[in-house]
């Protein structure tokens, strides 16, 4: 699904292409004092939401622009690292990749920022370690757990010695954390983990903070891995709820949470209210995100399962090719 790329994002693309155009290629001070430029309208550009599928399309051509500057900016030897808004910028563009499922290309870009700026700000300063984590979320997003695994370890024990223990950012990488070790499949190490983070979350943010919720998630995670599928359809209800009254019906984080709980009923034996729960998110996740975005057609394929577990096989050949009319 295509939204139209946000006015303030399209002027400071073409005024970028207007610097580098004005530049002699084989000018290495002119290089740098334009590279200086672009990089600082770059981060001047407005704060949208890289959670929100209709930012996507800006942040497509945001993203290009940063991948092509920072290429240059090595190659005359200026710091990404710099200024302030600029890594901020880059950090909403690592969270775009990741949502937007570009974990690839965001894997590529984390790992010259990250690089970039361990060395020159510091591994401990803040927007470093946000760096690594995105780093790190990028790689668990492509199924990369093994190498994901030290990054958000390393995140969580830096976090936790300069900002303590239950500060808001060390909290979320606990739940990071946490939910690696439950792609990788290690459920006894992760409950435990889990249940300590959820219950520290809820103590220092509240129940309905997005970390306590996430964290609550990552918990349900890991009972159903132990097998425990109703205490986890429980806590994935609850995560629903939680996700609908702080975000509405249709975010992504929304319907995430509802697709939890019908791979649970689905587990459950419960193959009919699966089926009603994934025939609605479907055409809801397109909606939201497009055809092709994993939400959507990992929701597809659900529904073919559920159907298939109902003996409704003609309705699961249909639904392979199409959004169903129910």
């Amino acid at each position: 699904m295509t939204h139209p790329v946000d006015p303030a994002v399209e002027q400071a693309h073409t005024d970028v292409v207007d610097l580098f155009r004005s530049n002699p290629a084989a000018d290495p001070a002119g290089l740098e004092a334009v590279c200086r430029a672009a990089r600082d309208r770059l981060a001047v550009l407005p704060a949208l939401d890289p959670h929100d599928p209709q930012t996507w399309s800006s942040y497509d051509l945001i993203t290009r622009d940063v991948q092509t500057l920072l290429g240059c900016l090595r190659e005359a030897g200026v710091p990404s690292s710099e200024p302030e808004h600029f890594r901020a910028v880059l950090i909403r563009v690592l969270y775009y990749l990741y949502e937007a499922d570009r974990a690839e290309p965001g894997v590529l870009l984390a790992e010259i920022v990250h690089g970039d700026w361990e060395v020159r700000i510091g591994e401990s300063h803040a927007d470093t370690l946000k760096a690594a984590e995105r780093l790190a979320a990028c790689l668990h997003a492509l199924g990369d757990s093994t190498r994901a695994r030290p990054l958000f370890e390393r995140v969580l024990l830096l976090r936790s010695k300069t900002f303590g223990n239950t500060d808001p950012s060390t909290l979320l990488a606990s739940c990071n954390l946490g939910a690696c070790l439950n792609q990788l499949a290690d459920y006894s190490a992760a409950f435990r983990l889990n249940k300590i983070t959820a219950r520290l979350c809820e103590q220092r943010l509240g129940k309905e903070d997005g970390t306590t919720v996430l964290a609550t998630g990552n918990l349900a995670g890991s009972l159903f891995g132990l097998g425990e599928y109703r205490a986890a359809l429980t806590l994935y209800q609850d995560v629903h709820r939680r996700r609908r009254r702080a975000s509405g019906e249709n975010t992504l984080v929304t319907l995430h949470a509802e697709a939890n709980i019908a791979i649970t009923l689905h587990k459950l034996g419960d193959y009919e209210e699966a089926r009603a729960i994934n025939a609605d998110l479907l055409p809801r996740f397109e909606r939201a995100a497009g055809k092709d975005h994993s939400g959507t057609t990992l929701t597809r394929s659900r529904l073919v399962m559920n159907l298939r577990a109902l003996g409704r096989d003609e309705e699961a050949d249909e639904v392979h090719g199409g959004i169903p009319r129910f």
